[in-house]
């Protein structure tokens, strides 16, 4: 089978106070009597207070603040619109309001706070009367009611806590007192105490505004008055009048100008008309085609009857001929009508030339007025420039004046209108059940500060005298592999015992060379530290019985000398020669292995542990065995073992785990080498290996 690796002893360690996670709980269990009166304590303590505490009510009433102010008016003077953080900001800064000394001073008058004792204010009493008179009398009135009220001020702020959950307006305002009508009242008194305090504020903001614009009115008012006189004065000296908004001068400009293109208008119409009747003189005559300018009503009846003559001669041509009486009747009246339509043309035109000569002269004198007023235009032009700016002026300084007019009288309107979107959804009510002390919390947290501290101070203890915890830590203590770790039941029956006994006794004779070259048994001496003796036995039994279990001649020696069951005859006789080894030794029923006793020890033992008398024993009884295990007991308190240790084979050191302090490990190892024998391996008992 497949051996363990035996490693290089290394130098020596110091203490290990390294430990892993699953380490932590052996030792808590270790130093569990730490833990549990730690523990104890903390609950006791807790238990008393809960039950000597004098009790606190807590009352709560709920205000919602939505950060959109109601719009009452369309200027108000606080904005309604919702901040980007949805306005929890501005929520967070109400909270801060209602903390504030100014709600809750009002809260402490309405409430009478000042004169309560729970709230700093002295009791009923001949010392507190005297002490209070004294300190009127040193301080004065004002300063000790100042004080007072300072004091109650600092106590409610102790006892007053302003919440808000997350994503919701609402703020919840707890106060906690010794008496619950008490609480209820206080809570109510600072949710009124805030909606006035924020309706004041409001007021007092709209009012101080109000009062900054209307002392802006006297020097705007003045302003403008001053703007109007310049620009008058300026008119007056440069003879600038106005009418309806403009000056004279230039409507009698627009107005030339305007008469003299309707003149013109006038010319280019009778021109036209006249250039008409010249052409109708000279054309051939067709009453259906005359003009409509030379349209009149006496040419219309004229070619009326023409048309009716023309007519009638139409239908006697057809019915009489050409040259019947009657047609040269109506031909004649025909050319008279003609004639008179010539004569009437002759007249029209003779008019048409008459309004054109009259419309060129209106057209001439037009242009002569316009070419004056264009010329006194110009001469006022620079005048008319600088008037423009006095009116500019004029203007911005009234726009001015009329817009802090209104607005200084809409926010004095205002003043008396709360636009606050602030209410109480929730009065507070005298809580029937009290909120301090709460015995089951108090308890639990005693009992985990109990538990928590009662570790800590075990771990603090394990750290100024650790125990052995691991495989790990033993291995680097020793120096020496551990070859074997075993269940606390020790049982040499177990499977798990004989397995991991066999990797150890193979462990053991690995690399094992008898001296002198002759063939004898391995010598194993087993040691263990204080407190480690009853493992130390099982051990040895369940070694032995393994070895003999596999057929293997063992013997148990006894090298104990500060055991309790000292015999009549043992080691310590066979090694003076008092008795022989056969008559010394017996059989252990439980493993089959032989046992040899430590003797009588109360007869002197410095010459039977002489080393001559070691060596020799071993090389006796190495030749009848296979395996030789030597109990050496409490190394460090078992000295005078020494040539037993140095003339033995191995050194197999037995621990355990969580209970084998490290000190007293390192110590065993020191004696071990002083001895002349280093530690080989270790067997480790560890409760959480299991058995099978």
């Amino acid at each position: 089978m497949l051996l363990p690796y035996v490693p290089i002893r290394p130098n020596h360690a110091a203490k290990d106070t390294a430990a892993d996670v699953g380490d932590l709980w052996r030792i808590i269990v270790r130093r569990r009597g730490t833990v549990l009166f730690t523990t104890a304590i903390f609950l006791l303590g807790a238990l008393l207070y809960s039950l000597l505490a004098a009790p606190l009510f807590s009352a709560t009433s709920q205000l919602l603040i939505d950060p959109r102010n109601r719009q009452v008016v369309s200027r108000d003077l606080n904005d309604s619109a919702v901040a980007p953080d949805g306005g929890v900001t501005v929520v967070e800064s109400q909270v801060k309001v209602i903390e504030s000394d100014s709600v809750l001073l009002r809260a402490i008058a309405e409430t009478g706070l000042e004169d309560d004792p729970e709230f700093g204010a002295p009791t009923r009493g001949l010392v507190q009367e005297t002490v209070q008179g004294l300190q009127t009398a040193l301080f004065g009135s004002r300063e000790v009611e100042r004080n007072r009220r300072t004091l109650a001020l600092l106590k409610l702020r102790r006892k007053l806590a302003v919440k808000r959950a997350d994503k919701v307006f609402v703020v919840d305002v707890i106060v906690t007192v010794s008496d619950p009508d008490k609480a209820a009242r206080i809570v109510n008194a600072i949710a009124k105490a805030y909606l006035a305090d924020q309706a004041e504020a409001r007021s007092n903001a709209a009012n101080r505004a109000s009062g900054e614009l209307r002392g802006r009115l006297d020097s705007l008012r003045t302003d403008v008055n001053a703007a109007e006189t310049r620009l008058e004065a300026f008119k007056a000296a440069n003879g600038l009048i106005a009418s309806s908004g403009r000056l004279v001068s230039e409507q009698q400009l627009t107005d030339s100008n305007a008469r003299l293109i309707a003149a013109r208008n006038r010319i280019a119409e009778t021109k036209s008309k006249l250039q008409d009747l010249q052409g109708v003189r000279g054309a051939a005559f067709d009453t259906s085609a005359l003009p409509e300018a030379i349209q009149s009503p006496t040419i219309e009846r004229l070619r009326s009857q023409y048309s009716e003559l023309a007519s009638k001669e139409g239908d006697l041509r057809t019915q009489m001929g050409a040259r019947h009486p009657y047609m040269a009747a109506i031909r004649t009246q025909m050319s008279d009508v003609k004639r008179l339509i010539d004569t009437e043309l002759v007249r029209i035109t003779k008019a048409a030339e008459i309004e054109l000569q009259r419309a060129q002269a209106a057209e001439k004198l037009l242009k002569a007025n316009l070419t004056e007023l264009r010329t006194e235009s110009v001469q006022t032009s620079k005048a008319t420039v600088q008037l423009r700016e006095l009116e500019s002026s004029v203007q911005a300084s009234r726009s001015i004046y009329d817009t802090y007019l209104v607005r200084s009288r809409e926010i004095a309107e205002q003043a008396n209108i709360d636009t606050a979107n602030t209410r109480v959804i929730t009065w507070a009510q005298p809580p029937e059940e009290r909120s301090w002390p709460l015995r089951g919390l108090i308890l639990s947290a005693g009992l985990m500060a109990g538990l928590g501290i009662g570790v800590g101070l075990a771990m603090v203890r394990e750290y100024a005298r650790p125990a052995l915890l691991s495989r790990r830590q033993c291995e680097r203590l020793l120096g020496a592999p551990v070859l074997a770790t075993l269940p606390r039941s020790l049982n040499p029956h177990d499977p798990a015992c004989q397995k991991e006994a066999i990797v150890a006794l193979d462990t053991l004779r690995s690399q094992f060379r008898p001296p002198n070259g002759v063939e004898r048994a391995l010598v194993v001496v087993v040691v263990a530290s204080i407190g480690d003796a009853g493992e130390q036995r099982s051990v040895i039994d369940v070694l032995s019985g393994t070895a003999a279990a596999r057929g293997d001649r063992v013997l148990v020696v006894e090298a104990d000398l500060n055991a309790d069951d000292l015999g009549k005859g043992g080691l310590l006789e066979v090694l003076r020669g008092e008795m022989s080894l056969y008559a010394a030794i017996t059989t252990n029923p439980a493993t089959g292995a032989r046992w040899l006793g430590i003797g009588n020890g109360d007869k002197p033992v410095s010459g039977a542990f002489d080393r001559a008398n070691v060596e020799q024993f071993f090389d006796h009884v190495g030749g009848r065995f296979d395996l030789v295990l030597v109990n050496g007991g409490i190394l460090p308190a078992n000295t005078r073992i020494a040539s037993v240790v140095g003339s033995a084979d191995r050194l197999l050191v037995v621990a355990r785990a969580g209970r084998t302090l490290q000190a007293d490990l390192t110590d065993l190892d020191r004696v071990a080498s002083a001895m002349g024998r280093a530690a080989f391996g270790a067997v480790l008992v560890d409760d959480r290996v299991r058995t099978r």
